[in-house]
């Protein structure tokens, strides 16, 4: 008799574990397709309109500052005259929470001259975090692109979802919000540099995303990026948020070099559980300011 509840109970937790990994991957496949509507309506009418449409009420993006975009893009007048320029994007990669209410994508982006006199087309990648909204859609709440010295993929690249999505995983309780988790890689880079601070919070699947360098996507290109010169550098808390299932969450804020008191730029992360229940930084985006 105990055998057979023990089979009884086992099996219904690996139920459990199909139903919620399934459900990750259609509300991850939602996603995916939020993101290409909006790479569509942002070359069929513009940046304006569907920033506009796209982002969340408090949304962030940065420019180079962080703003709440609506605001600032509804302040500015509608656009009459022929586009200059003519950015497409595509997601290549995405996670999404278990709860199904937060997640990100990231993708290449190809910025094409719409001038009488074109220059050649420019390259990117976007990184951009969703969250469900009350009503069931999708809105970006924090995004943050950065320039590519070429191509990394075509747009038309396949879209893989994070490795976690192909088994079940379990959200564990916490006691550390995303502002301390940026606290405690602070500290760690304080005490044991920049290359070995980040290796001690990064997951085994992770992205460094930095303007003029390829995506960063293992620890031996990860250790020669931040080489022994690499400057110290502290994270300034801003905001964020974390999903209803408390396994994802972002945040963002500015990177400060140790000892200034002037911001060099800002940074957005994205923290995962692993299976274990840790925190674990899976993305990490920066852009420095343009020098004075």
């Amino acid at each position: 008799m105990f055998k057979r509840a023990l089979v009884f109970s086992v099996s219904c937790v690996f139920a459990a574990s199909v139903c919620a990994a399934q459900s990750m991957n259609k509300d991850l496949t939602d996603l995916a397709t939020a993101e290409r509507a909006f790479a569509a309506t942002a070359v069929k009418e513009g940046f304006r309109d569907s920033f506009i449409k796209f982002f969340a009420d408090d949304g962030i993006g940065f420019a180079p500052h962080p703003h709440t975009t609506r605001a600032e893009l509804m302040k500015t007048p509608l656009q009459t005259g022929p586009r200059r320029v003519v950015f497409n994007w595509q997601p290549m990669f995405g996670d999404i929470s278990i709860a199904g209410d937060l997640g990100y994508t990231t993708g290449p982006v190809l910025f094409t001259d719409a001038t009488a006199n074109p220059k050649p087309p420019r390259h990117g990648m976007y990184f951009s975090v969703w969250q469900k909204q009350s009503d069931g859609r999708w809105k970006v709440a924090v995004d943050m692109g950065s320039d590519m010295p070429r191509s990394v993929a075509p747009l038309d690249a396949a879209f893989t979802p994070s490795k976690r999505q192909n088994a079940a995983t379990t959200a564990s309780a916490s006691d550390a919000s995303y502002a301390e988790l940026d606290q405690k890689l602070s500290t760690d880079i304080a005490q044991h540099g920049v290359a070995k601070g980040y290796l001690l919070h990064l997951d085994d699947e992770f992205r460094l995303h930095r303007s003029g360098h390829l995506p960063i996507l293992n620890k031996a290109d990860l250790a020669k990026y931040f080489d022994v010169g690499a400057a110290e550098i502290v994270f300034r808390f801003i905001g964020g948020k974390t999903a209803i299932s408390n396994d994802l969450a972002f945040s963002y804020g500015e990177v400060m070099p140790i000892g200034s008191k002037e911001a060099k730029g800002y940074y957005v992360h994205v923290w995962r559980k692993d299976r274990s229940g840790k925190w674990k930084l899976v993305a990490d985006v920066e852009n420095d300011l343009p020098k004075k």
